[in-house]
């Protein structure tokens, strides 16, 4: 996976030399997306998870699913996948919500099931 992150010459120096990676460096180099202050990850990664629990739970497991299988999957048949994950949450309730939320200007409310 380091490779696909930072490119193959930074992984070689990464794995070469051992070098301690400062958290800015990572941050640049994309081993992270985010950096925070010390002492403050668990209530950073506490608030993320709040952002991520109000997202549908369906929308972000075939998300997650689609870019995962598109490091190993040819280009028709990742469209074909895509095409049937966007149909796929448009037909659960969390879909239906959603295009409801948008219409009337709110926020989705989706429930975890």
């Amino acid at each position: 996976m380091l490779p696909r992150l930072v490119g193959l010459a930074r992984a070689l120096e990464i794995v070469s030399f051992d070098k301690p990676i400062s958290s800015e460096q990572a941050l640049v180099w994309g081993l992270t997306t985010k950096v925070v202050e010390d002492g403050r990850s668990v209530e950073e990664a506490v608030k993320i998870a709040h952002e991520m629990a109000k997202g549908s739970l369906n929308s972000f497991g075939w998300s997650k699913q689609l870019l995962t299988d598109s490091f190993n999957t040819a280009f028709e048949a990742q469209i074909e996948r895509e095409r049937a994950g966007l149909c796929s949450c448009a037909a659960h309730p969390d879909g239906n919500e959603g295009l409801r939320a948008f219409v009337e200007k709110r926020k989705p409310v989706f429930n975890v099931k």
